[in-house]
């Protein structure tokens, strides 16, 4: 099963977050599939693939519940 979630990097309270396509079952840091965009908690911005987002979403993949609610905020979903 695909998940949607986001993957921290950065420096230490500097993070930043991307948005990824991974499986479920893989570690955070693991093996990503397809990375969809990025989002800076600080400055609430980000940059997100709307397309594939959607693409994959109705293929069956699932958003995490942070990941849901920042596409919500940005009208994605």
């Amino acid at each position: 099963m695909l998940v949607i979630r986001f993957q921290k990097i950065g420096k230490k309270n500097q993070k930043i977050l991307k948005l990824v396509l991974q499986e479920k079952k893989s570690k955070l840091k693991g093996k990503v599939i397809k990375v969809l965009g990025w989002w800076n908690p600080y400055l609430k911005e980000g940059d997100f693939n709307a397309d594939l987002i959607k693409f994959y979403l109705q293929n069956g993949a699932q958003p995490s519940e942070t990941a849901k609610s920042i596409l919500k905020k940005n009208k994605i979903l």
